[in-house]
């Protein structure tokens, strides 16, 4: 119910306390309190307030309920938005209260908070006009060319932006981290000899892995200059045949095919339409019988709605597919699955410790950077925002292994996968150019 404090003039109009009330009068998640910048309150949820959320002005309500993450997250930025709590299980409980209310009310489900939460990560919708591959290029040099001086402050010492692979919650997020390199090498069959293509390499720690403890020879292609310097220095000081190519994966000649494919997340960058390109390419690419893995944040159901908050703040050119979707590609194109994993609660201790990184960092991260006040409090909105979208199921991650054409080597059961033991890795060199080692400090060898 709605409290005004004696003597307080009420700033909030009769009928939109009533419509609210009647919205959430069934909810039964996690127990937290509004307060209004009137001295107003509406107290949701059974117990104690596990938060509260103050809209400090009418502006950031009305916002908020019009735009959802985009007019939240813009709030908070600007302050007008204060939460009393972990930012984390605030964010939780405003997508479990938005999901509660969707579901008795699907028609406004869309102008709702949820509306943001079920493509946190998504954003610009690239379509079938010419310039999509330039717009895709530009869109990822914003994400991950922000600079190889802030991603080491948050990320673990891999610069993996993929989820980690946790055996417990507790595990380090370095140990998360190289155990998922590990689960993906074998799920992949890695055999000496073979040619790899990561498509969407990133910082290529996968690819120094597959040739460094496998000797197997790898391409990876991106869209940013950063990560293809950083992995020229690691594959020139390790001695490994690592190549990499700016450049889109539609350059890729077809007469180079590949015995393995990998890619960690890259097909959201592909956009709605643009994603059938990036299946007609992994189909084209892979020799009869090679294997293939693909990894994706996706979503229950495949929509043209994307985030704004993200699109505008952080992550322009995602857009998730559905486990259905990526799956229904895949067979469309004679590719076979062999095995499909949702690792969305590895995502969420992921985005976690991003997170807690971030927090810890936050003062040296501005100050190497640069980054002003504003940049600082959406990232903080972003990761928090992650972590309560794959919490709540808003967002799931999915890893698919997939086949050209019918496999019988590949192992019956998923054990092998993860208790066989690798190969030996040779002596290995600092995970970072020795450049940047003095400005933010040593790194230990993997």
């Amino acid at each position: 119910m709605f409290i005004v404090k004696k003597g307080e003039v009420s700033l909030l109009s009769r009928p939109f306390k009533q419509a609210i009330s009647r919205l959430c009068e069934r909810y039964d998640g996690t127990p937290f309190e509004l307060r209004f910048w009137g001295g107003e309150r509406l107290r949701l949820g059974v117990g104690a307030p596990a938060f509260l959320l103050t809209f400090r002005t009418r502006r950031a309500l009305c916002e908020t309920a019009l735009f959802g993450t985009l007019g939240l997250g813009e709030a908070y930025i600007r302050r007008e938005v204060v939460f009393e709590g972990d930012l984390e299980d605030a964010l939780t409980g405003l997508f479990e209260l938005t999901r509660s209310i969707g579901a008795r009310l699907p028609r406004l489900a869309p102008s709702l908070l949820e509306a943001g939460a079920a493509g946190v990560l998504g954003a610009l919708r690239l379509g079938r006009r010419s310039g999509a591959a330039r717009r895709e290029k530009l869109a990822v040099e914003r994400h991950y060319g922000l600079g190889n001086d802030f991603y080491p402050l948050y990320l673990d010492r891999r610069l993996q932006t993929s989820c980690g692979y946790f055996g417990s919650p507790s595990d380090a997020l370095d140990d998360a981290q190289a155990r998922k390199i590990s689960v993906i090498a074998k799920k992949l069959a890695l055999r000496r000899g073979q040619r790899l293509l990561d498509l969407g390499c990133g910082w290529g720690h996968f690819m120094l892995h597959a040739a460094e403890t496998y000797g197997v020879q790898c391409l990876g292609v991106t869209l940013c200059d950063n990560q293809a310097r950083y992995i020229r220095e690691q594959a020139a000081a390790r001695r490994l045949p690592v190549e990499v190519r700016v450049m889109g994966y539609e350059e890729l000649e077809d007469e180079a095919r590949w015995d393995r494919i990998v890619s960690l997340g890259s097909m959201c960058h592909a956009g709605e339409h643009r994603i059938e390109v990036f299946y007609d390419r992994v189909k084209a690419l892979l020799v009869e019988g090679g294997i293939c893995l693909l990894e994706s944040v996706t979503r229950a159901r495949e929509s043209s709605r994307t985030d704004p908050f993200l699109q505008k703040h952080i992550f322009p050119g995602y857009w998730p597919p559905s486990l259905q979707g990526m799956a229904a590609r895949a067979v469309a194109r004679g590719l076979d699955v062999l095995d499909a994993e949702n690792l969305r609660r590895h995502s969420e201790l992921t985005a976690h410790c991003w997170r807690q990184n971030f927090l810890q960092n936050r003062e040296r991260i501005a100050r190497v950077t640069g980054f002003d006040e504003a940049f600082m409090r959406a990232w903080e909105f972003y990761l928090a925002s992650a972590v309560a979208a794959f919490r709540t199921g808003a967002l799931s991650f999915t890893q698919m292994v997939l086949s050209n054409g019918a496999q019988r080597d590949y192992p019956l059961a998923r054990e092998p996968l993860y208790i066989a033991e690798e190969p030996p890795a040779r002596e290995r060199a600092p995970l970072v150019p020795a450049v940047q080692v003095a400005s933010w400090g040593a790194i230990a060898p993997s």
